[in-house]
């Protein structure tokens, strides 16, 4: 009886640990910062679960995804006060990829980010969240993206923490 009551442990534990959704399915794998400003594109990467919220500011802070409490869309005077202002791009990738792989054009979902200004805050725009590996195309324009959001100063020092250049 002792041995049964071993082993049903033992099968739903391994059950448990084979049905659990892996820590890094809740992230980015990596985000590529890049664009004119920056010599070279930066690719960051959660260093582990505490980075997740972080990470979370810079690919999705806009509610549900089918329907996102702020919108480029919704906003006219976003796209008037946005036309102008410098950005550097973010390339989002989930799942995991190649080193060869790891190129704008391959990301799952694409977004921008504006630095704070003296007269506005920093704000983030992204298409929504493809949580696969799927190359997405890359909006010519601001209205392909999807999503925005502001980033608070304290949310700014937390993606600072992440290496995220020019903080």
């Amino acid at each position: 009886m002792k041995l049964a009551r071993t082993w049903s442990i033992v099968v739903a534990l391994l059950l448990v640990g084979f049905s659990s959704t892996p820590v890094v399915a809740i992230s980015p794998w990596a985000v590529m910062v890049y664009g004119e400003k920056l010599g070279q594109p930066i690719l960051l990467r959660p260093a582990s679960p505490e980075d997740f919220p972080a990470f979370g500011l810079l690919w999705w802070k806009a509610g549900s995804y089918a329907n996102p409490t702020r919108t480029v869309q919704g906003e006219p005077q976003l796209l008037s006060d946005l036309r102008n202002r410098p950005y550097v791009n973010l390339a989002i990738f989930w799942g995991r990829y190649d080193a060869d792989e790891i190129k704008p054009e391959s990301a799952s979902q694409h977004g921008r980010f504006y630095p704070p200004t003296a007269s506005a805050p920093a704000l983030v725009v992204v298409t929504a969240p493809d949580m696969q590996k799927k190359a997405n195309p890359i909006p010519k324009e601001l209205e392909g993206f999807k999503g925005v959001w502001t980033l608070s100063p304290q949310e700014l020092t937390q993606v600072k923490g992440l290496g995220f250049p020019g903080l």
